[in-house]
């Protein structure tokens, strides 16, 4: 099918039928961007495809790779065809001239529906008419072992992703760090209160599925944030260090690589391909990529003072 009429199908519904796949057929998948092409034919392509991903979690958790940063949300597949994402929540480290992170990342809000064709995933957005295509991520050789589990990744980020979220995991049941419901509950009020002061709330205007698609979206990223801003917390509170201004939330950037050294000194995690090693260390010793917080300013004084969900939105 040529490509204008492949999108015009996309968007009129026509395709759905010959190529919408069950929804079910995207847990578990993963994903590396091939490119991105509106409506005036304009077409942006990644230079490295593997610093471009998506993977559709079983939890409906979605993690990405957007060059050098790294985003999760959540997302919804209610029938074969329908697909949307909740609000991604991401780091901001700065991506060398050329980088498509942010446009990328901006596509998913208004992302609507999907089809597969010969192996590939098609995203259309009800924005300004953009189709992202979407190729197989390609099947990687073991790079690293963290925790006694083999590691099968072919790019840095996605490789720190993994390992982080492992021993993230480990950290957090050995403090006794969760969200809590009161805690959750609090932070949700406090976002949709926001909402309401600013006229940006619309949840009158839902359906009672639709509005409990949302609640189940906005939950998941709160115990999300909730949760690693506690770890993040107790990082700092342990390590002390600098800290680096993040969309998630303060990031104690040098109480991650003190972290992480210990972990590997007592074997928890090995990456085995040195290339890969490198580049999974430059987010953590390359000072020039991150927004660091004045070490005696109020910001950093104060960045673990108040919890997310007793914040102002």
């Amino acid at each position: 099918m040529p490509r204008f009429q492949f999108a015009t199908a996309l968007f009129t519904g026509a395709a759905l039928c010959a190529f919408a796949a069950d929804a079910d057929d995207l847990t578990g998948t993963s994903w590396r961007l091939v490119e991105i092409q509106s409506m005036d034919d304009s077409v942006d392509v990644p230079e490295d495809a593997s610093k471009y991903t998506l993977d559709f979690m079983a939890d409906g958790t979605a993690a990405l790779q957007a060059d050098c940063n790294r985003a999760m949300g959540s997302w919804t597949s209610a029938s074969a065809g329908d697909l949307s994402f909740g609000p991604l929540a991401s780091t901001r480290a700065m991506c060398p001239p050329g980088s498509l992170s942010d446009e990328y990342l901006a596509q998913f809000e208004w992302v609507r529906s999907y089809v597969m064709q010969d192996g590939r995933l098609f995203l259309a957005t009800m924005a300004d008419g953009s189709i992202i295509e979407f190729e197989p991520a390609t099947d990687a050789g073991t790079a690293a072992s963290v925790l006694g589990e083999e590691l099968r990744a072919t790019d840095a980020m996605e490789l720190q992703d993994a390992i982080l979220t492992r021993l993230f995991d480990r950290y957090a049941a050995e403090q006794g760090i969760e969200a809590e419901p009161e805690e959750i509950g609090a932070f949700l009020g406090a976002m949709r209160r926001g909402r309401t002061e600013d006229g940006t709330s619309a949840e009158e205007e839902l359906t009672p599925d639709e509005a409990a698609e949302v609640e189940a979206m906005e939950t998941t990223m709160a115990t999300g944030l909730i949760r690693q801003w506690k770890i993040n917390k107790a990082l700092h509170e342990q390590y002390g260090g600098r800290i680096i201004y993040q969309q998630l939330g303060p990031e104690p950037l040098d109480a991650y690589r003190a972290f992480l050294e210990e972990r590997q000194a007592e074997d928890a995690f090995e990456i085995h391909d040195q290339a890969l090693a490198d580049a999974f260390w430059n987010y953590f010793t390359n000072e020039s990529i991150h927004d660091f917080m004045d070490p005696g300013g109020a910001d950093a004084m104060n960045a673990f003072s108040t919890p997310p969900w007793e914040q102002k939105p």
